[in-house]
């Protein structure tokens, strides 16, 4: 039955060392020049950028009971004369 198929895989020390360096990785951590810049970056930039922009166009858009011709912004613009 199923079992007993635990030395048919052969244990890397090399995959272990990574895995085991992988998994304790937040403990030698260290904040130096070179990732400091990317981890505000990607950490801190992009969140508020995208936040920025989402809250810029919250209200802009309604997509409930519209028809095929009319538009989809709230405050549609004046229709030219």
């Amino acid at each position: 039955m199923a079992g007993g198929h635990y030395r048919s895989v052969k244990i890397d020390p090399a995959i272990e060392r990574w895995q085991n360096m992988h998994n304790t990785m937040y403990q030698r951590f260290r904040w130096t020049p070179k990732n400091a810049p990317s981890i505000l970056f990607w950490g801190i930039g992009v969140p508020t950028l995208t936040f920025l922009a989402i809250s810029n166009t919250n209200y802009r858009w309604e997509f409930g009971g519209k028809r095929k011709d009319e538009s989809l912004l709230r405050e549609a613009p004046a229709a030219d004369a």
